[in-house]
């Protein structure tokens, strides 16, 4: 059970006034936020890659590439979806989208690079 191209993870959230970009400080209108959209995505692209990597080893963000389309109001799900695109070598890409209620509330790119674990921590103390 490796990485493979087509894996995809996806991540469920209903938006609370937590995560609105007025709690958050991001504007100051109650719809989910840019930044918590993007935590969500994230959070699709780990459990896509659940499971999968070699002992001793994680995954780090690397980069992000997001447009955020709709406004998405409190009580509202939201469906994030990452799926991987390529591997080259120790980054592992994914494109990810999210719905909410059959509209495409965002999408993007994210790029996350396998690290061994240890080493991360050394360096980081």
């Amino acid at each position: 059970m490796g990485i493979e191209l087509g894996l995809t993870g996806t991540t469920r959230l209903t938006v609370a006034p937590e995560h609105t970009a007025t709690a958050q400080g991001t504007g100051d209108v109650d719809v989910l936020s840019t930044s918590q959209l993007l935590q969500l995505m994230q959070q699709a692209t780990i459990v896509a890659l659940a499971g999968r990597l070699p002992a001793g080893m994680i995954t780090a963000g690397l980069r992000v590439n997001l447009d955020h389309l709709h406004g998405t109001p409190v009580g509202s799900e939201v469906e994030a979806t990452a799926r991987i695109t390529r591997i080259e070598g120790r980054r592992i890409i994914f494109d990810v989208e999210a719905t909410s209620d059959g509209r495409l509330v965002g999408h993007g790119r994210v790029i996350r690079v396998q690290i061994d674990r240890d080493s991360f921590l050394d360096r980081i103390e």
